[in-house]
């Protein structure tokens, strides 16, 4: 029997949440279905799950065995969509992601709605969103409503939340080629740029009824990317749900060895959770392990050293040192003495000098990066003797010091550079 509904399901490392996905759709009350699991190439503990429904005659699964190096360059899961749809059968196309949930009367009620109205080609429901901790546990719910016919439905409407005829899907082919807009632009509202071209056929039916379940946990693509800067500051330490922990030095990530991070200082709180296409669309630079310590090529920046032997204490950066003056200076930076690293005076020897680091009082030349300044209740962030502009957000999204920044009065900032701004960017659909 050809199925009238083909369901595409998106997945990528959602082990908790995936075979719930599955499930409900095993649990429809309409069973003329098909269901296209699109696998972006999971760790093995998901496909093992995944695994577990393809004896079922109508789920199918396809892995896109993309390398992690290939992933920003393009948003996946528009291209996914985009390899899903032709392969598919049903008279009307409908989505799913691996940590949605369908309730069980979702594709009877849509389907009866676009058979009953021939012209209507969209419809969409209400989505019930429930942010879920790192245990599992329910934190808040809230309800998605609809919001009558919608020309513009950008922002309002998830994906997991509509049904479209296939011939609206076939007059965006004609029209543009391909059906998603997998343009990289889109990572982050992929949903967005394709309304954009559903509404130019025609626009979204409401259906008032809670038809889907969104699980926003701490890995959910949008929780990850919400006020993430476009540019990730030097010195960020970050890992993606699939990655190891890594630094961004000189706009490369660098992957900290485990047997290293506690040597250098650093702390599991300032780890930033990014997307995994946001990370590796940074170049992957050297690694940091034990060689840093005897190479200072290596050495990361923003790092307080000194030598066991001596008392002053320098900061890395540009693959210099740069001596802190005295102690009023490393107090004004809000610079912390258990985060000094302890090298060797080999090594200290080995790095170049730069400039003095001086305190807030004297005419200050050098500013050290990577430090949080406000400035009458404006934030900015140091880089090159540069105060870029921070939203408190963004600030807070990169775990940097909000409640306790290096203050300074107007007559200290007008003495720097204004750098670029490191604005954010966040999902239409949070």
């Amino acid at each position: 029997m050809t199925p009238i509904i083909s369901i595409i399901l998106t997945s990528y490392n959602k082990p908790d949440t995936i075979d719930i996905a599955i499930e409900s759709v095993l649990a429809q009350f309409f069973d003329n279905w098909e269901l296209f699991i699109m696998d972006d190439n999971s760790n093995q503990r998901t496909v093992e799950i995944i695994q577990r429904y393809l004896n079922h005659p109508k789920i199918f699964y396809f892995n896109s065995n993309i390398q992690d190096s290939e992933r920003y360059k393009t948003t996946r899961y528009a291209t996914l969509i985009n390899n899903a749809i032709p392969k598919t059968k049903g008279k009307y196309i409908t989505y799913l992601t691996d940590d949605n949930i369908f309730l069980p009367d979702r594709l009877e009620t849509m389907a009866r709605v676009l058979s009953k109205n021939p012209n209507i080609e969209i419809v969409y429901s209400q989505q019930l969103v429930r942010t879920i901790d790192e245990y599992g546990r329910v934190k808040r719910e809230t309800v998605r409503k609809t919001y009558g016919v919608l020309k513009n439905p950008i922002g309002l409407v998830d994906h997991c939340s509509i049904m479209h005829t296939r011939s609206i899907a076939d007059k965006i082919y004609k029209e543009y080629g391909n059906y998603w807009d997998d343009d990289p632009a889109y990572w982050f509202n992929g949903d967005a740029a394709f309304w954009n071209r559903l509404t130019k056929f025609k626009p979204f039916y409401p259906i008032p009824k809670t038809l889907d379940i969104a699980l926003k946990g701490t890995q959910s693509f949008q929780r990850l990317y919400n006020h993430l800067p476009k540019i990730i500051p030097n010195g960020t330490l970050v890992k993606s749900p699939s990655s190891d922990i890594y630094i961004i030095n000189n706009q490369e990530r660098r992957k900290i060895h485990p047997e290293v991070f506690e040597k250098l200082k650093y702390d599991e709180d300032k780890i930033v959770a990014i997307p995994d296409p946001f990370l590796f669309k940074y170049n992957q630079g050297v690694p940091v392990d034990n060689q840093v310590f005897l190479n200072y090529a290596l050495f990361p920046d923003q790092r307080l050293i000194k030598s066991p032997n001596h008392p002053a204490v320098y900061y890395t950066q540009r693959n210099k040192k740069h001596l802190i003056k005295n102690e009023k200076a490393f107090s004004d930076f809000k610079f912390q003495w258990d985060k000094i690293v302890i090298v060797s005076d080999n090594l200290l020897t080995q790095i170049p000098s730069g400039n003095l680091i001086d305190d807030l009082s004297m005419n200050i030349a050098n500013l050290p990066d990577g430090v949080l300044f406000n400035c009458e209740n404006n934030f900015y962030i140091s880089f090159n003797n540069h105060l870029h502009p921070i939203e408190k957000r963004v600030a807070i999204k990169l775990n940097l010091p909000v409640t306790n920044p290096v203050k300074i009065d107007h007559s200290i900032f007008v003495k720097f550079k204004q750098g670029e701004p490191f604005k954010w960017q966040i999902a239409f659909i949070d």
